[in-house]
C-alpha cells in the first residue's frame, strides 16, 4: 500500500497535488482501495484543487469520506460540509423564570 500506485492526476494547487492527497488517503487506509475508487478520488480531488479549494479542506472531506465509508463521488459535498460547518447552535429556548428566585411559586406569583 503505497502512494506511488494511486492514479491521481498531477493537478497542483500551491505545492500539493491531487496525487499527493490521494497518496495520503491510501496511506491512511487499512487496505488499499480498489483502483476505480482511487481513480474517481483523484479526479474529484483534481477538480477541487483546480477550483482553489485548500488542501486542508480536501483532507477533511477525505477523512469524512473514509470514516463514513462513502463514495468518492461525494467528496465535493463532504469538502463543502468541512468548509461550511455551522457555528455552534444557539442555546435552546427555555421558558421564562425569575433569575433571582429558585422558587417557582415566587417566580410566577403563585399563578400556575
Amino acid at each position: 500500500m503505497g502512494s506511488a500506485s494511486a492514479p491521481a492526476p498531477p493537478t497542483v494547487s500551491g505545492s500539493i497535488s491531487a496525487r499527493d492527497l490521494v497518496g495520503e488517503y491510501v496511506a491512511s487506509c487499512e487496505h488499499r482501495p480498489p483502483s476505480d475508487v482511487l481513480g474517481r478520488l483523484g479526479k474529484m480531488t483534481g477538480k477541487l484543487l483546480g477550483e482553489g479549494i485548500s488542501a486542508e479542506h480536501i483532507r477533511a472531506g477525505m477523512s469524512r469520506m473514509r470514516a463514513k465509508g462513502l463514495s468518492a463521488n461525494l467528496l465535493p459535498s463532504l469538502v463543502n460540509e468541512a468548509m461550511n460547518t455551522p457555528q455552534a447552535a444557539a442555546a435552546p429556548h427555555r421558558a421564562w423564570t425569575n433569575p433571582a428566585s429558585a422558587d417557582v411559586e415566587a417566580a410566577y406569583g403563585g399563578q400556575l
